[in-house]
């Protein structure tokens, strides 16, 4: 494939995650190789499975100072995912990658049907939208998805909430 989409696919904007500052975590130094690969902040790498939910953290700090540690609870009908940023200078921009469907946009999310997505932030969102997207689930073949982009632009604590 050309370079645009080689970079899309291999990079933070095609997976649900924090960009930094326009930037991936990791610099490509080939086709296929990446330097400057993240080290784990957090020393767990338990899920813990209680009180009728499941749960996860891990995080990590890149060469740049930044730091992002990421925690899940799954529940019979929600997921919360909660990310805690800081170090960056400009902006964080948070994507989820929505099934294909009519997402509608509200004042903190999106929601389909029976599914919503609820954002929160310990500091100003600054934007909130749905963009184009794209996925490849196979070789050679790639089909547009909606995805919903959350900025924030100082260290925050960014609550996703989904139900369904």
């Amino acid at each position: 494939t050309d370079e645009k989409w080689l970079k899309y696919f291999s990079g933070t904007e095609s997976h649900n995650t924090i960009q930094f500052d326009n930037r991936d975590q990791m610099p490509r130094i080939s086709r296929y190789l990446f330097g400057e690969w993240l080290n784990s902040s957090i020393s767990s790498n338990t899920i813990v499975d209680e009180n009728n939910e499941q749960r996860f953290e891990a995080g990590y700090k890149d060469k740049l100072g930044v730091a992002h540690s990421r925690k899940v609870v799954l529940q019979k009908s929600e997921l919360f995912v909660t990310d805690t940023i800081s170090g960056f200078n400009k902006q964080a921009i948070l994507r989820w990658r929505l099934m294909p469907g009519d997402w509608k946009l509200t004042e903190n999310g999106t929601v389909l049907g029976n599914i919503s997505l609820i954002i929160e932030a310990t500091t100003e969102i600054k934007r909130i939208e749905i963009v184009d997207g794209w996925e490849s689930r196979y070789y050679l073949k790639k089909t547009f998805l909606p995805v919903l982009e959350v900025e924030v632009n100082c260290d925050s604590v960014i609550t996703s909430q989904v139900s369904w």
